[in-house]
């Protein structure tokens, strides 16, 4: 026995371990770590970096050496012999600074292509938590949905054993009038008998008022029948168009989750798991501070590395509009000449080189420094506007955060007493059968309630994600 127990916790421990692995291995961050690994427009932004990357050493290389060979069909006759063949090799450097330059501004390329980088990794997680909140919204809404029908069905319960209960005590209480009515009427016939018409007339006229008086009672329980029978059909009213929202809430699911599946590069069909309760998010940031970081956005950032890099450009264009230099050899082959008493006869000979490039076309160096001085100041008015544009974003979000957090304060409170004063109606109903009409209106009310709730509270999320978003976190 003792040792069947402790097989028992363990196999509980294990299962219990398991579960909650597999809660863990699909929490929000796990999905985004899957994102980061996995999504193919991140492989490709971060590719689009590596190339940059690869520009730097390119644009900090001198000029691939040139090589010439020249041969002579018909050799050349000259007092040291015959030249076969001509070997030139020549390397042309730059302007001093030239390629210092051009290594900076492929290296602030690239800086930017990272930042574009990153900005596309946050707008992904944004991207992503918004998905991921929108599931859990779907999910609570479900939920809300088949507690709300349950609560129908309830009702409909109560209304529909009303119902069978007036029905019933108009049938019995019309029977027991149309027997208490021939019973007073053989009564006069028989004890009346002796006594003149006069006096069996009158009796036959009380008898006639008891019988006609009974068919307005049975019209009055009828009529009772009937108002219950009208609350039922509307109660099964309700109820149909509840289910039809929750089969419309249950296909949003489905398309959200497919739409969650693509952020991870996973088949659409892949389950999602979604936590049973959202954990309310505040910012752990000081809005200030939070302010001050908006320049740490990454497209601030990449608009900063441009106007960085065309402004190095220009100094390298200036260095480029200055003479390039070249160093060089030539090699020529010299053949003997026969009979020949020369001391260099077919001695091949050496010729060191010097060449220097004219750039005296000034139009074209000019126009690719102004074109590169507009790139600049485009630039960095572009990180300017970026800014503005951000801090405007930022500011309404922080409004809506606010009036996230109202909201949800305002729900819950609304809520509780929706369900407090549904339960008394409820209960004043099955007492006396009043205020039914208060019960759909209540019911209706509670459920509106509880679904601004929950979009508040996911409101609230997705608004501190787009907040982290936006200063770069």
């Amino acid at each position: 026995m003792n040792k069947s127990f402790k097989i028992l916790l363990f196999l509980i421990f294990i299962l219990f371990q398991q579960y909650s692995e597999a809660q863990i291995s699909d929490s929000l961050s796990s999905y985004l770590k899957i994102a980061s690994e996995n999504n193919t427009g991140l492989k490709a932004e971060f590719l689009k970096y590596s190339a940059a990357l690869e520009k730097v050493n390119q644009s900090g290389s001198l000029p691939d050496p040139q090589l010439d060979f020249a041969y002579y069909i018909n050799s050349m006759e000259q007092i040291s012999g015959k030249q076969i063949a001509d070997i030139k090799l020549m390397q042309m450097f730059p302007w001093f600074g030239a390629l210092k330059a051009a290594k900076f501004e492929a290296s602030q390329m690239a800086a930017s292509s990272f930042q574009n980088f990153l900005s596309f990794k946050n707008e992904l997680f944004f991207n992503i938590k918004t998905n991921y909140y929108s599931l859990y919204q779907t999910k609570k809404e479900i939920e809300i949905t088949k507690k709300n029908i349950k609560i129908l069905k309830t009702i409909e319960q109560l209304v529909l054993t009303k119902y069978q209960t007036n029905s019933g005590s108009s049938s019995i209480s019309t029977g027991v009038a149309m027997s208490a009515g021939s019973g007073s009427q053989s009564l006069g016939n028989s004890s009346m008998g002796s006594m003149g018409n006069s006096t069996q007339q009158g009796a036959n006229n009380s008898s006639f008022s008891s019988a006609s008086s009974m068919p307005s009672s049975g019209s009055s329980m009828s009529s009772g029948g009937q108002n219950q029978m009208v609350n039922l059909f509307r109660i099964q009213m309700e109820i149909n168009s509840l289910e039809n929202n929750l089969a419309l809430l249950n296909d949003r699911l489905k398309t959200d989750k497919v739409s969650f599946n693509r952020f991870l590069n996973r088949l659409p069909i892949s389950e999602v798991f979604i936590e049973d309760s959202l954990y309310e998010q505040n910012l752990q940031i000081n809005i200030n501070s939070m302010i001050d970081s908006i320049s740490n956005n990454p497209m601030v950032k990449m608009y900063i590395s441009d106007s960085a890099a065309y402004n190095t450009r220009i100094r390298m264009i200036k260095k480029m509009s200055y003479p390039m230099v070249g160093v060089g050899v030539n090699y020529s082959i010299i053949k003997k000449i026969e009979n020949s008493t020369n001391m260099m006869n077919g001695q091949d000979m050496i010729m060191p080189m010097l060449t220097v490039s004219l750039p005296i076309y000034r139009k074209k160096y000019n126009s690719m420094q102004r074109e590169a001085e507009f790139l600049r100041d485009a630039s960095t008015y572009s990180s300017i506007n970026a800014k503005n544009d951000i801090f405007v974003t930022f500011q309404q979000a922080l409004q809506d955060l606010n009036d996230a957090e109202r909201r949800i304060l305002l729900y819950s409170k609304q809520t509780t007493l929706a369900n407090k004063s549904l339960e008394l109606i409820i209960t004043s109903f099955s007492v006396n059968g009043s205020d039914f009409e208060e019960i759909l209106r209540m019911e209706q009310q509670l459920l509106d309630f509880e679904f601004k709730k929950i979009e508040a509270i996911t409101n609230k999320n997705t608004i501190i994600a787009q907040l982290l978003f936006l200063i770069g976190k």
